[in-house]
């Protein structure tokens, strides 16, 4: 589904009413219902309390339709107008008028003191935040902190309309303070702050409401978020009478004195996502270290430097072997070592097959970028915001601010897939195909998250999935094991082996569509 800025959807909504004709109020009107749709299914309606929290604008509007269904569906509804009805116009007062007439409980006030009296006495279930919207910026001030502060003081469930309040819908930045949602309902098309960090982080349960306008007409284009579905028909088919030819060979350069890890990591992941074979090279120093962790990897002795990282004779070894290979990686624990960066140099042009540039192979390469122009076979590049750092001079937290744009830019100037880690995970190809992750926990902020990712990410490709959705199916089948090892792990204790244990986990959930099950029981 695609995902858009504000602007974007103010563009569409503008659209929607004066070329398809859609009135306003039809849309509020489905917006609110599908809320209250929503919100059905976490609890049971009848008597429910709820207390819902309008502004002036067109979030409050919405507010005033979730009311009325609420009522209609048995709830006991009470709303805070931060106002007066008469401040409202267009679709918003419509539907004020609406609420008045259907004998719901109206307090107009902009008075903290009645605010709380209504919080202290009516003591919701349900708290609907519908004050501000997507278009709110800068700092809540006065009553409208105090109200926030309330909200989130408050033991009820809230729920938010669009994106919590406080949150910019473009960029998720808030200032002093935001509403913490326990669910949020975006409109039509999910915003970009509904996504990004920290606004992700306070949206809870994310849904996206139908409001009325025909997708097939507007859900074109990118950025766009990766869903189950999309994942589903990614996942490469298991012919009966397939042999480990048929699902492809991996070659894996990795690993120096103290980070065998990071290559068995990697390898094993490779082959936990159904690759036929992995070849893992390393320095000879380590191989036996290998040899006794990984049983089914075929392990490959290269020359080393004194220092037990790889040498640049090891050319020699690895050309043939590239040349039996579906996918080539490069760059998990190789380290910086000036011979192994010439090594580095030496090879990546020689690579004739797709292949992924990984970790060290990106921090030696950083100290030339436009040698990505030397490279003729197809790549992926995996950095995480400081390896992205070095290769772009961009400060790290330029790059988590500017994620969506910075992805594609970059990977059409490097001439690759990019993976730009972190949260959330965007995926880019040169032609601007971008896509957003929208799936893991803080777990997989640890040391080897990233190996178990590219050794993924390459048993994929392997399996002649192309690099572009290797790399998005990849990344969501990572972030699906962090999220289902929450079952018997938590989000302190999840380290990088941890995931490997839930491959099979996630990859199972995909292909039987256990995704629609849970959605189904919600």
């Amino acid at each position: 589904m695609r995902i858009v800025t504000n602007r974007e959807m103010k563009e569409i909504d503008t659209w929607s009413m004066r070329t398809l004709g859609i009135a306003g109020t039809v849309l509020m009107e489905n917006a609110g219902r599908g809320c209250v749709n929503v919100l059905e299914q976490y609890f049971n309606l009848e008597n429910l309390k709820v207390l819902i929290i309008c502004g002036k604008g067109n979030n409050g509007g919405d507010g005033f339709v979730i009311a009325r269904h609420l009522q209609n569906r048995g709830a006991v509804v009470k709303i805070i107008l931060s106002g007066k009805g008469k401040e409202l116009r267009g679709d918003a007062l419509i539907n004020y008028k609406l609420a008045k007439k259907a004998h719901i409980d109206v307090h107009e006030t902009i008075q903290y003191t009645t605010m709380k009296t209504i919080f202290n006495t009516f003591h919701p279930a349900v708290i609907v935040d519908a004050l501000f919207g997507t278009g709110f910026t800068g700092a809540p001030r006065g009553m409208y902190y105090k109200l926030i502060e309330i909200m989130n003081r408050s033991d009820a469930f809230i729920f938010s309309v669009d994106i919590p309040s406080g949150i910019n819908g473009d960029n998720g930045h808030f200032e002093k303070t935001c509403v913490v949602a326990d669910a949020t309902a975006t409109m039509c098309l999910p915003k970009r702050g509904n996504y990004l960090y920290p606004g992700r982080a306070f949206c809870g349960d994310i849904y996206t409401v139908d409001i009325g306008i025909p997708y097939h007409l507007i859900d074109k284009g990118y950025p766009r978020v990766t869903t189950f579905e999309d994942i589903y028909r990614i996942m490469p088919l298991r012919p009966p009478d397939g042999n480990k030819g048929t699902f492809g060979h991996v070659l894996i350069i990795a690993g120096a004195r103290g980070f065998s890890g990071a290559a068995a990591m990697a390898a094993i992941s490779a082959l936990k996502v159904g690759a036929g074979l992995v070849r893992l090279a390393a320095p000879e120093g380590i191989v036996d270290a290998l040899e006794s962790k990984l049983l089914e990897v075929v392990k490959v002795s290269l020359p080393q430097t004194t220092e037990e990282t790889i040498s640049t004779e090891a050319i020699d070894v690895l050309i043939p072997l590239m040349k039996r290979s579906d996918v080539v990686v490069i760059g998990p624990g190789i380290t910086t070592h000036p011979e192994t960066a010439s090594f580095v140099f030496e090879i990546l042009p020689k690579i004739k097959v797709p292949f992924i540039i990984d970790a060290d192979a990106l921090n030696c390469i950083a100290h030339n970028v436009q040698f990505f122009k030397k490279i003729k076979a197809p790549f992926i590049l995996t950095p995480h915001p400081g390896e992205f750092s070095r290769l772009t001079h961009l400060t790290p937290q330029s790059i988590n601010d500017n994620r969506i744009d910075l992805a594609p830019k970059f990977s059409k100037k490097f001439g690759g897939i990019l993976v730009l880690k972190g949260a959330p995970t965007v995926i880019a190809s040169p032609r601007a195909e971008t896509y957003i992750n929208p799936i893991g926990n803080s777990g997989l902020a640890s040391a080897g998250s990233g190996d178990v990712l590219v050794g993924m990410i390459a048993g994929l490709c392997a399996q002649y999935v192309s690099l572009f959705d290797a790399s998005r199916a990849g990344v969501f089948l990572h972030g699906l094991c962090a999220e289902l090892a929450m079952e018997e792990n938590n989000e302190y204790s999840l380290i990088a082996s941890d995931l490997i244990d839930y491959i099979p986990q996630s990859i199972q959930y995909i292909m039987e569509r256990k995704f629609v099950e849970e959605k189904s029981n919600d």
